[in-house]
């Protein structure tokens, strides 16, 4: 398999992409595009897109997380009630 450092795969595919999309090697291995040591590409990572979504979908959790905890709040008394009624039978 070929090794790229990140520039070179860059340049290659005329892609900008960044180090958060691929696993990098932590060693120093001679890239086959510019012939010098760098940390090579040595895959790509399977959650990249979560990643860059993670901040966009962060707020619809914490709203869902007050919205659920306001309304078993409310149906809080019910509960109470129904398993009052239940524990008299």
């Amino acid at each position: 398999m070929a090794e790229f450092c990140l520039k070179c795969w860059n340049r290659i595919n005329g892609t900008n992409d960044g180090k958060m999309k691929y696993v990098l090697s932590k060693d120093l291995d001679l890239c086959e595009g510019c012939g010098e040591l760098k940390p090579v590409i040595v895959a790509e990572r399977c959650y990249y897109y979560g990643y860059r979504l993670k901040w966009f979908i962060l707020p619809f959790k914490f709203i869902f997380a007050i919205t659920y905890f306001v309304l078993r709040l409310l149906i809080l008394p019910y509960l109470i009630l129904k398993h009052n009624k239940s524990n008299n039978k």
